[in-house]
């Protein structure tokens, strides 16, 4: 039997150095500090971002601004860091604030436990460095996206679906996220909220059994009847990690960033940078959902809704047939 290790009650605080002198091995003291400086503020403390703001305080930044109203539930389980047997029904960003206090004291930390609306979040983005719109509800995200775009802060962009993910930094003057994930530039949050929910726009993620292995009875649920996007916590972390990365070459200046229009296409078998309109499944997908979205909005957007339709019980009937005999 192993024998008991006594926890270290009575002793010495850990100083910031101790606690990190493993970075000093890859950074100088000098880069180290800019992360110990560095201010990042999460908006969605749940699977990507409760995760990568653990990574990232263990990485030694030293301040955060964690925005969520959602509480812990049974179904966050499998991916969610913070989320254990005694955190179900707590609210996460109290809840990753206490994860973050335990790995540094010194850490400074703000928790929002309640919603805010985009003008409160936009009065948050100006004191730190970088933004994190993580939200469940990506019109939600959007818009914190262009505020940070507008506001002149680096936003990181983490979509993770399945076992497929994006990962890029947003730079101010750069393309914007609905540049890389094909979303319509609409104008306001309840235009995009709208859309999104549609069934039409959602048929535009077709990709979703075939590259983030989505079983047919979850993307069924997702098209007609408001399902969650399935998730599985390898690909959720690894998403998180490579995220937390391009954060940390941001801050300290050691390395180049991925930043857009260079993006991480994360697949089961794969990981590679891509470019945006580059020669990739990915840039199809872009364009066909702008393109047929506009055209939705013509007088021959009822031919092609039926014509879709049509499509979409074609594909239903062979992806079960495949997943049958798989």
């Amino acid at each position: 039997m192993a024998r008991e290790e006594k926890p270290l009650h009575g002793m010495t605080p850990p100083s910031y150095e101790d606690l990190f002198a493993r970075n000093y091995g890859i950074f100088s003291e000098a880069r180290q500090e800019k992360l110990r400086r560095a201010s990042v503020l999460i908006v969605g403390c749940g699977g990507i971002g409760g995760t990568v703001a653990i990574i990232l305080a263990r990485s030694g930044v030293g301040r955060f601004v964690l925005v969520d109203f959602d509480r812990y539930e049974p179904t966050n389980m499998n991916r969610q860091i913070a989320c254990f047997a005694d955190t179900l029904g707590r609210n996460k960003a109290l809840v990753i604030g206490e994860q973050i206090e335990k790995i540094n004291p010194e850490a400074v930390i703000e928790v929002h436990d309640r919603f805010l609306d985009h003008a409160r979040i936009a009065s948050l983005i100006s004191g730190v460095d970088v933004v994190f719109p993580a939200a469940d509800d990506f019109a939600f995200s959007i818009l914190v996206f262009r505020d940070a775009q507008k506001l002149g802060r680096m936003a990181l962009l983490a979509v993770p679906s399945g076992t497929w993910a994006n990962v890029c930094l947003i730079s101010p003057g750069g393309p914007s996220v609905e540049d890389l994930e094909g979303v319509p530039r609409l104008g306001t949050y309840e235009a995009l909220k709208r859309m999104f929910e549609t069934r039409k726009y959602k048929l535009g993620t077709y990709d979703f059994p075939l590259r983030a292995d989505w079983r047919m009875e979850a993307y069924r649920a997702f098209i007609e009847d408001d399902g969650r996007p399935p998730q599985i916590c390898p690909s959720v972390w690894i998403c998180a990690s490579l995220a937390a990365l391009e954060v940390v070459k941001h801050l300290t200046g050691q390395w180049k960033p991925v930043v857009a229009p260079r993006y991480w296409m994360i697949t089961r078998n794969r990981i590679r940078v891509q470019r945006v309109n580059g020669p990739y499944v990915q840039t199809l997908l872009v364009w066909q959902r702008r393109l047929l979205w506009r055209v939705f909005q013509t007088r021959l957007g009822p031919g092609l809704e039926g014509l879709q339709n049509l499509w979409w019980r074609i594909f239903l009937r062979l992806r079960k047939n495949r997943q049958d005999s798989a």
